[in-house]
């Protein structure tokens, strides 16, 4: 079994109500790229003028967004890493500060499999920037090196209502790991703001969707399979609920017939190779990119437990070997294609 992404389904373009009862309204689907991705935001409006103005806020803060929240180009978070580089403190705005403050909790929550601390290993396998097909990877003594000045990682951050400071080691912030659903959950605030209570934005196949599809339906998304043209199931989302993927098809490299991929280990410094793919659903968005993580770098062994303590219910997972396991609750959401129904029913595991 090959591993996954999310894709929305196309819904009929029947009116729900945004609006007032006797304005036209059309279902707009805009498209815009940021974060490396492309993010797609699908409503329903009966103002040109709205709709213009809040995509144009949605493009706006998504510019915004990935200046300041990617550690690799002058920004925010590039300057918190240049000042801790430095052996200072970084001054922090609220907004950076609150986002630092909810990648601890559920960092901790995870036990660490959530570390954003990692960008220094990031940047020694490469995965800070585009990825040739081929390439060697570091070496052993590289990444020990790595982790050892590492050393905490993210628990060695220190955050006060106007600072942020290092207690040890040689940290690097990356926050890849919620920045797409801290993203998601901003383009629906915005919508929000203009009144728009019924959407679906998806970037890159993570999606957050709030109120009902057109039609009064719920918005309903398909689990593709990452190198096939085919689908495994559909999932109703509810209002206010996210789909989040973590898989290792996004990015990676090939070495000697084997897939170095960007989801590595905080505890090994090495690509996570037990897993394909991780689907899980949350009502907060943040969560369910972090829980995508942590999930899929903790293993058979560990994901349950961990999905626990995130207080995560609804997982799927893809087992290196093909091999597809789900939680009861998620079992219980997915619809399954006819194809993979015994398949998947099969190998289901509580």
């Amino acid at each position: 079994m090959r591993a996954l992404r999310l894709a929305a389904l196309s819904c009929g373009c029947v009116a729900i109500g945004c609006a007032s009862p006797n304005a036209p309204s059309t279902i707009v689907r805009e498209r815009l790229y940021a974060m490396g991705t492309w993010v797609d935001v699908t409503f329903q409006s009966a103002d040109d003028d709205v709709t213009g103005a809040a995509i144009a806020d949605i493009e706006q803060m998504l510019r915004e967004f990935e200046r300041d929240y990617y550690p690799w180009t002058p920004g925010a978070l590039a300057n918190l890493n240049i000042a801790f580089a430095a052996g200072r403190a970084a001054t922090i705005d609220p907004a950076v500060r609150a986002l630092l403050q909810r990648a601890q909790r559920l960092s901790d929550a995870s036990d660490g499999y959530f570390d954003p601390g990692i960008g220094a290993l990031v940047e020694l396998w490469g995965f800070d920037s585009s990825i040739a097909e081929t390439r060697a990877p570091p070496t052993d003594a590289e990444i020990d090196a790595t982790l050892e000045a590492i050393g905490d990682g993210f628990a060695a951050l220190e955050l006060d209502t106007e600072q942020a400071r290092l207690r040890s080691g040689a940290l690097k912030v990356d926050l890849g790991g919620i920045a797409k659903g801290a993203a998601i959950e901003r383009c629906i605030e915005i919508l929000e703001r203009y009144g728009i209570d019924d959407a679906l934005v998806n970037a890159g196949g993570d999606l957050l969707a709030v109120g009902r599809a057109p039609g009064e339906r719920a918005w309903r998304v398909g689990i593709r399979h990452s190198r096939e043209d085919s689908m495994i199931g559909i999932i109703e989302l509810g209002s206010r609920e996210a789909a989040f993927t973590s898989g290792d098809y996004e990015r990676f490299f090939e070495h000697e017939g084997q897939r170095m991929h960007h989801l590595l280990d905080p505890k090994t410094g090495r690509p996570a190779t037990h897993t394909q793919a991780l689907t899980v659903l949350a009502n907060d968005p943040v969560l369910a990119d972090a829980a995508a993580t942590a999930l899929f770098i903790a293993g058979p062994e560990r994901w349950r437990g961990i999905a626990e303590n995130l207080g995560i219910s609804e997982v799927l997972r893809i087992d290196a070997d093909g091999t597809i396991e789900m939680t009861a609750a998620m079992s219980a959401r997915v619809q399954l294609s006819a194809a993979n129904h015994d398949i998947i029913a099969g190998s289901s595991r509580e």
